[in-house]
């Protein structure tokens, strides 16, 4: 066996390049298979949004309670005196506006979960062959409308023609007589012989014969089109004639004719001009007539046609209402009912006093049926419990109500040690600290170890003010804004390729994580940024 020499120089060279090729191609292999984009999954748990804010401790004796909103009592439950528990309706504001609206929303939630009842269904088919029937009607008269349109503008047309040929006829006639006065008459070349042969040549034969080409063209075609070429032409061609016709009637009427010229041959001039005239005013109304019977044939039509039109739009509209009846009930959809019903019993809540802890009325400081406002106190209890006065900024006040649970701690006693709070009350006036806005919020410590407790001691206070449960939720950074729409959306990674996905938010929890109520399912994968 031969002997590998480590000392040679070209067998080290061999050994470098060799490592060096499995490097490269090591790296090419990498390069495909690692990923240009940072992602997460969305996931599906249950979301938290809490208000974490710091106070002091204050002996709570005496209590201060008030509504949420303004006005009138309606309902008192308590006497001074009374002993109450945590929880107990002690008054209300009028609820018959307030308690009709939750129950709507509670009705509508039902319906949605529960789908539609076979009623409805009948309802909803009945609604469509009601629609349905209505729009072949609707169709119908449409039809009918269009024919009787056409049949009308038809005979119209028809008739236009025989007015037609009668007035070429009467520029025909007109023509007659003055050739046959032109030949008797006005054969020299004198000033009036040449007015004459000029006024029948341009004013009469010319306009006449044009006519007469125009007439033929459209009695050939029947279009409407020609047809109304041919009327629009003979009006001033008319009127031209009538011009000619007069100036030849005043030079009969000329004091070398006048004994020349019988009055049965100005009698034939003056026939002449009052038939012109008369086809003249007759081809002018049988324009009119035309223009006004297409306007109305127009509106009648447009009018049946808007009627299929709204007809089809209700058919459909129907037919959209049947497929949501029978359709199963999305996740959004119960989202947004279910947010509805939130809103309306809030809404109403803040029309109702609850007692926040165990104690004793003092005071109640209105009767029935007086009014009040939110800043007025309704009832002073008095409590043997503790609690904690906060500041709470004014982009978090808005998300908390009287009620909401909260957890306390006391730095004297450490993080380890915690307690049970709830909301007592919410001040509807603000107070400046350092030209920012606070709203002063009382949080119930709801324990009876009163030796742990000391007015003055600071204390970590955070309030759950909204929870969401078997959501689909992302980090809030995933989530970005169409600057052109406003929409929503998020870039999921399929297939290695980015897809702009528009989604609907919901709530935005603690730890940055958003509720999305559509657009994407869990296990999707979102991209939070591009690797460079």
């Amino acid at each position: 066996m031969k002997k590998i020499n480590f000392k040679s120089k070209k067998l080290w060279i061999i050994i470098v390049l060799v490592i060096l090729g499995a490097w490269f191609i090591s790296s090419l292999f990498q390069n495909k298979t690692v990923s240009n984009f940072e992602t997460v999954t969305a996931e599906r748990g249950n979301l938290i949004q809490t208000v974490d804010v710091t106070g002091t401790v204050d002996s709570a004796n005496n209590l201060s309670l008030n509504f949420e909103t303004m006005g009138t009592v309606s309902n008192i439950k308590v006497e001074v005196g009374d002993e109450v528990s945590q929880g107990d309706w002690l008054t209300n504001l009028s609820l018959t506006e307030l308690n009709a609206s939750v129950t709507q929303a509670q009705s509508s939630l039902n319906q949605k979960i529960a789908g539609a009842t076979q009623e409805q269904i009948n309802v909803s088919e009945k609604q469509i062959n009601s629609a349905r029937v209505a729009l072949t009607q609707a169709e119908s008269s449409l039809e009918d409308i269009i024919n009787i349109s056409e049949n009308t503008i038809g005979s119209k047309y028809v008739y236009a023609l025989n007015i037609l040929e009668d007035t070429y006829i009467k520029m025909y006639n007109a023509y007659a007589v003055v050739e046959s006065i032109k030949s008797e008459y006005f054969t020299n070349n004198d000033q009036n012989g040449l007015t004459v042969r000029s006024n029948q040549e341009y004013q009469i034969k010319v306009p006449r014969d044009e006519i007469k080409s125009l007439i033929d063209i459209a009695k050939e075609s029947k279009s409407q089109e020609d047809i109304d070429n041919a009327i629009s032409e003979t009006i001033p061609a008319l009127s031209k004639i009538l011009n000619g016709l007069t100036v030849i009637r005043n030079i009969c009427d000329d004091v070398s004719y006048q004994s020349v010229i019988s009055s049965t041959e100005k009698g034939l001039l003056d026939s002449q001009k009052t038939a012109i005239s008369g086809a003249q005013i007759s081809a002018s109304s049988l324009e009119n007539e035309i223009s006004l019977l297409k306007i109305q044939n127009s509106n009648s039509i447009n009018t049946a046609q808007s009627t299929v039109n709204t007809a089809k739009a209700n058919l459909e509209l129907q037919y959209a209402n049947y497929e949501s009846l029978v359709a199963e009930p999305r996740d959004i959809d119960i989202s947004y009912y279910e947010a509805l019903l939130t809103q309306a019993t809030a809404a109403r809540n803040k029309a109702i006093i609850f007692a926040p802890i165990d104690g004793v009325i003092t005071k109640v400081n209105k009767n029935k049926g007086e009014s009040i406002s939110m800043g007025e106190v309704m009832i002073e209890m008095l409590s043997p419990y503790y609690e904690v006065n906060v500041d709470v900024p004014e982009t978090d006040v808005v998300k908390i109500n009287v009620g909401d649970l909260a957890e306390i701690t006391l730095n004297a006693l450490g993080n380890d040690t915690k307690f049970e709070g709830v909301v007592l009350s919410v001040d509807p006036s603000s107070t400046n600290i350092q030209d920012v806005v606070y709203y002063k919020v009382k949080v119930g410590i709801k324990d009876d170890r009163d030796d742990l407790f000391k007015p003055g001691m600071s204390a970590d206070v955070t309030i759950e003010t909204d929870t969401r449960t078997d959501v689909v939720f992302l980090p809030s950074r995933t989530i970005l804004t169409d600057s052109e729409t406003d929409e929503k959306y998020v870039r999921v990674l399929v297939n290695e390729e980015i897809e702009k996905r528009v989604v609907t938010v919901g709530l935005k929890a603690d730890d940055s994580e958003v509720e999305i109520l559509s657009g994407i399912n869990e296990n999707e994968e979102v991209v939070l940024r591009t690797i460079d």
